[in-house]
């Protein structure tokens, strides 16, 4: 074959590579997402090596992140004792934030928180019929010396019975996203049928601190006088013994052994803790030292990324005009990393919307950030712009553009191999 042919035949393969691969760019507009590895999910076991626990389940978090710091058999099911008051004061708050209750609304005792007040052997406060209460004080009995009778009275007062409060409670679980765990009353009385998780309890203490600091109020009293000459103790042995600990609920009963949730500050930092059937409450309350202790001595927080800067990763938007979306945080995110070790930070983000149109502000996705291969925090994104729906036009055009792209690459493999076959 003649020089001259050949020459023509390579320099017509160049010009079409060339223009396939600018059909290309036009048609991706992005670079292709690389798969990652599998990441172990926010609920599996995770530096349990770093505390001795003997509690059979626990865990973890930083209440400003939601970051999992330490992770011990956190689905496994419990029977949460008084810490079903967390959710029952949560109920009574949301109505004040709400405007359909105060701190000073009355609660009445009923007739069955008068029955729970005259049962031996549970704690209460004594309520009687007589008495006139603020949901405040009934808040108070309910922290510092959990108060069975004050969580009825409040239940009977919101929803009429302890079984249509109930149903409040498990209303609200689901909203949280509190998959593991069920209600049956208010006070955390045992019921075969009423159990939870530590996992869904730090959920939902990170929720109650975060929303209602008020429960700190309460929870940080060293006791109370229940009636005039009669003090009650807060059953929580780290007040005043533990540097920065502010509540927040203990729990026991003979099924669900003993529990306690621990919240700590210092400086910006807060920690949740949950600990759940402990065979006694010197070890729940060791336990706890043990999680708060690891959690403020040996983790930092660092900004992995800015408030409303995009991220590097893209949303692919199907009829959208753009087809592309620039996603964010609302927020700074920040990281607990672990001091002197090796952290491999990295994120998956998961679409929760996929097709147009989409409006500036939208959750559009959640992001998962990922410490040394476990998912220990979950952030929403957001979008940073509105992206309509594509116009008749613009599919018209993304069509061809398809389409050309598609001819082009096969046109692309017929001029290679004829190059392949004459050079």
């Amino acid at each position: 074959m003649g020089t001259v042919k050949r020459s023509l035949i390579i320099g017509a393969a160049v010009i079409v590579l060339l223009s396939g691969a600018v059909v290309a760019l036009a048609d991706t507009g992005t670079e292709k997402a690389v798969a990652a590895q599998p990441a172990q999910p926010i609920t599996a076991n995770f530096n349990t090596n770093a505390v001795p626990i003997s509690a059979p389940a626990a865990e973890l978090i930083d209440a400003q992140t939601g970051q999992v710091l330490y992770a011990k058999n956190v689905l496994q099911k419990h029977y949460p004792a008084s810490l079903a008051k967390l959710m029952t004061s949560l109920i009574a708050l949301d109505l004040v934030k709400r405007g359909q209750l105060t701190l000073h609304s009355i609660i009445p005792v009923s007739q069955s928180a008068y029955k729970v007040a005259q049962t031996p052997g549970l704690s209460v406060a004594y309520l009687n019929p007589a008495e006139h209460i603020t949901l405040s004080k009934m808040l108070e009995y309910m922290y510092v010396v959990s108060a069975d009778d004050a969580a009825v009275a409040v239940a009977d007062a919101i929803a009429g019975s302890q079984s249509e409060f109930a149903k409040l409670m498990n209303e609200k679980a689901k909203a949280l996203g509190l998959t593991g765990t069920h209600y049956t009353n208010a006070s955390g009385l045992q019921n075969p049928n009423m159990y939870t998780n530590a996992h869904d309890v730090a959920i939902l203490s990170r929720y109650l601190v975060l929303h209602y600091p008020i429960v700190l109020k309460y929870a940080s009293e060293p006791g109370m006088y229940i009636h005039p000459g009669q003090y009650g103790t807060n059953y929580d042995q780290l007040l005043g013994q533990f540097n920065g600990l502010d509540g927040l609920k203990t729990g026991s009963t003979n099924e669900a052994g003993y529990c306690f949730v621990g919240t700590a500050k210092r400086g910006n930092t807060q920690l949740i803790s949950v600990v759940l059937d402990a065979s006694s409450f010197a070890n729940v309350f060791q336990d706890t030292e043990g999680l708060l202790g690891y959690g403020f001595s040996q983790f930092n927080a660092k900004r992995f990324q800015t408030a409303n800067q995009p991220i590097a990763t893209q949303l692919q938007i199907t009829d959208a005009a753009d087809s592309v979306l620039s996603v964010a945080p609302k927020k700074n995110v920040f990281v607990d990393v672990e001091k002197g070790a090796k952290q491999s930070i990295s994120y998956t983000v998961t679409p929760n919307v996929r097709s147009a149109p989409v409006l500036a502000g939208q959750k559009v996705a959640v992001e998962n950030i990922i410490v040394n291969g476990h998912i220990v925090q979950q952030v929403p994104l957001y979008a940073l712009k509105s992206d309509p729906k594509a116009n008749l036009i613009e599919k018209v055009w993304r069509s061809v553009l398809a389409s050309a792209h598609k001819n082009a690459r096969k046109l692309v493999t017929w001029i290679g191999d004829k190059v392949h076959r004459y050079v």
